[in-house]
């Protein structure tokens, strides 16, 4: 190792898993920064970032004992005005030289790209590693960003739990510094019930910075995020090999019980077989959420076991297991009550009382949001050419109900899927009830895609109706909130159409609803007073489309398209994502050609000779030169089977059909002129390139794209 090592570590009262997650990024963004200039050398393990429920530290090795010093070029006035004819200098460079401490023998002459300059080449001496601990770490600490913060004592210095200690140490030295009252030592605080004394655990000395993680290790303490979570999936999956059966490895779950513990020790538990009669999904949730247990199934089959996570090894593990076992039964219980108490009642027994549950004050009542909901899945239907109207009419009248029941009221992550189940257990169609649940799909920007037709419809209807609702009324997503989960709609919208192949135009299909409004009302919104009136009038079009489109070019680049192909493609004007999306995948492929480079050249130079606002004027008989009758032969040749493959979406057979115009175009220019002083030769020739870039336009822009 070169250089010195410095240690930080931040010592608190248990921290909750967000303010551990957020401090743990702060650290990865900042840190590297602000200490670039001072690592000796450039490697990952420059840094190492620790985190637990008691503390936040981080380690950095390689440091200089002082930055490097930097050159810095002042520049002055004009050469011509600080230096006179006789090659003195004036009172101009006199001042600029005392103005910045400067001694004359230190002037010279400056070159750049915008002239000759007086200035000078100055010496910034760098900052000793000591001094900038001393100044910056302070700063750092409190600056850390927290979801909530709070005050304890009268410094009243706010951070996520209250500061019981810290550690600054470079090397074997203490750097000095005080926070909320605590100053900075070398004494850290081992594992709070492992160690003694018992709550506040043995307080321990740090002879040296780059003993930290052994330190703490021997104090039972894994400091290291990554290696407690790596510990973590090794216990489940080593019980789930003992039992036979897969690990349910929720990773949500996982990152959480990472930040809950300091030294993980899973502990192996029974609940009654007799609870199995409720969805797995209920008993895997009543475990996530209120116990933070990991549960195994073995052939798709719910096992009744579970995996609990205590922070503290102990004797007899049997006693706490037992403890875990006792709290579960309890919630379970309460789940299997509340099970059987929905069921004693139709699903449909709970649509009329959707009137009772608020949208939003603008917007109406969740009743208003399903009736929108249908009147667009109808439409949909329509669009889509489906025969399953009363099904979606049935599965959009029941999407909502559960929301009614006693188990979402108490788990509203079940939404949906009790829904689901309850219509199961009712009789209702098996794509019916899986529509219920699939109306919410997709949740995240990973998460599963509705199977069927009918769950695929409903998602669309119920995302394009929250879309357009909210935007109707002003409610845009701010940089840092989206409380009504409106860029998660519209990535939805994006991946349904795409990843599902649904072939319509999105323009279109609002401008459709937005007649069907005016002719029906079936987009309506209330007013706090309810006095109804239609919001979703065609201004509110183009905006809607603006905030899908922005989520589509976000989704493309995650998928590793280039932005310049994304971008040429939806200059053409088309919202068909999912005919977007094959052009630029085409386009893409395309990139990849070695003659793209030169078609590209030809494809640019038809759309940009012709002016803006061009009015096609072409007339066959005005074609003079043998080229340009030869493109124009060529033109008709291939217009028809390239329409026909672009309607196909064959796209990547519609660019062979253009490539087929490059000699063509290629001869055109070079031997005859387009802006000739004949005006109607003139706008022929150019209507003949429009008439070629229009065939271009209908896969991309192609003078957006790139070359190289």
């Amino acid at each position: 190792m070169i250089g010195k090592t410095y240690l930080l570590e931040i010592g608190t009262e248990e921290l909750p898993p967000k303010a551990i997650e957020s401090a743990t990024k702060y650290f990865k963004d900042i840190v590297p920064e602000k200490f670039k200039s001072f690592f000796a050398v450039e490697s990952p393990d420059n840094i190492e970032i620790y985190a637990t429920p008691r503390r936040l530290a981080f380690v950095l090795k390689n440091l200089l004992e002082k930055e490097p010093d930097k050159e810095k070029i002042i520049l002055g006035p004009p050469a011509k005005v600080a230096i006179d004819e006789e090659g003195k200098f004036t009172k101009a460079a006199l001042a600029f030289a005392s103005k910045n401490n400067l001694d004359i023998d230190q002037l010279e002459i400056i070159e750049n790209e915008k002239g000759r300059y007086l200035g000078a080449k100055v010496k910034i001496e760098g900052k000793k590693l000591e001094e900038f601990l001393e100044e910056e770490i302070p700063n750092l600490i409190k600056n850390i960003p927290f979801p909530k913060t709070m005050k304890w004592n009268s410094t009243g210095f706010r951070f996520s739990r209250p500061i019981r200690w810290i550690v600054s140490l470079l090397d074997n030295k203490v750097i000095p510094f005080e926070i909320a009252g605590v100053k900075a030592d070398k004494y850290t605080h081992l594992h709070r019930f492992m160690t003694k004394p018992v709550g506040r655990g043995e307080k321990k000395d740090i002879p040296e910075a780059s003993s930290y993680e052994e330190i703490t290790k021997l104090g039972f303490i894994v400091a290291k995020f990554e290696d407690r979570r790596k510990a973590i999936e090794t216990q489940i999956t080593g019980f789930a090999s003992r039992l036979d059966a897969t690990a349910i490895l929720d990773q949500e779950l996982l990152d959480e019980v990472t930040s809950l513990t300091e030294f993980p020790v899973g502990i192996l538990g029974d609940f009654s077989p007799e609870y199995l009669v409720l969805p797995k999904e209920v008993i895997i949730t009543v475990c996530k959420v209120h116990q933070r247990y990991f549960n195994f199934e073995k052939d798709g089959k719910l096992l009744p076991k579970f995996l609990a996570f205590s922070n503290t090894a102990v004797p007899d593990r049997s006693v706490v297991q037992k403890g875990y076992e006792k709290v579960l039964k309890a919630r379970l219980e309460d789940a299997l009550f509340f099970y059987e108490e929905d069921l004693k009642h139709n699903l449909e027994d709970f649509y009329p009382k959707l009137a009772g549950i608020q949208f939003h004050q603008k917007l109406g009542s969740m009743l208003d949001k399903v009736e929108r909901n249908k009147n667009i899945s109808l439409l949909l239907s329509k669009e889509l050419g489906t025969d399953k109207e009363e099904d979606i009419k049935r599965a959009n009248k029941l999407s909502k109900c559960d929301l009614l029941t006693e188990m979402v009221k108490e788990f509203d992550e079940l939404q949906g899927i009790m829904g689901m189940h309850y219509a199961l257990k009712q009789g209702e169609k098996e794509d019916v009830a899986k529509a219920i649940y699939e109306h919410y799909l997709p949740k995240t920007s990973d998460d599963e895609l509705p199977e069927t037709q009918i769950g695929t419809i409903l998602a669309l209807a119920d995302k394009l109706d929250t879309l357009i609702s909210f935007l109707s009324i002003g409610e845009k997503p701010k940089a840092s909130a989206d409380p009504f989960g409106l860029r998660r709609a519209a990535i939805g919208i994006i991946r349904i159409l795409v990843e599902k192949g649904i072939d319509i135009d999105l323009k279109d299909f609002l401008k459709n609803i937005q007649k069907e409004t005016k002719k029906e009302k079936i987009l309506k919104f209330a007013e706090i007073n309810k006095n109804w009136e239609v919001v979703f009038d065609e201004e509110i079009i183009p905006e809607v489309l603006d905030f899908i489109k922005a989520r589509f070019i976000a989704y493309m680049k995650d998928k590793g398209f280039s932005t310049d192909i994304i971008n040429s493609v939806l200059e053409t004007g088309s919202f068909n994502f999912y005919r977007n999306y094959l052009k630029i995948k085409a386009i893409q492929e395309f990139k990849s050609s070695p003659e793209f480079n030169d078609v590209m050249t030809v494809f640019k130079r038809v759309g940009r000779i012709i002016p803006e606002d061009f009015t096609l004027e072409f007339d066959e008989s005005f074609l003079k030169e043998k080229e340009e009758k030869e493109l124009y032969q060529k033109y008709k040749e291939i217009e028809d089977v390239f329409n026909k493959d672009v309607e196909n979406k064959e796209y990547q057979k519609a660019l062979s059909e253009l490539l087929k115009l490059k000699p063509y175009i290629d001869k055109f220019f070079d031997n005859v002129m387009v802006m000739v002083d004949d005006e109607k030769l003139k706008k022929n020739r150019l209507s003949l390139m429009k008439m070629i870039d229009s065939l271009f336009k209908k896969i991309s822009d192609f003078t957006k794209i790139t070359t190289l």
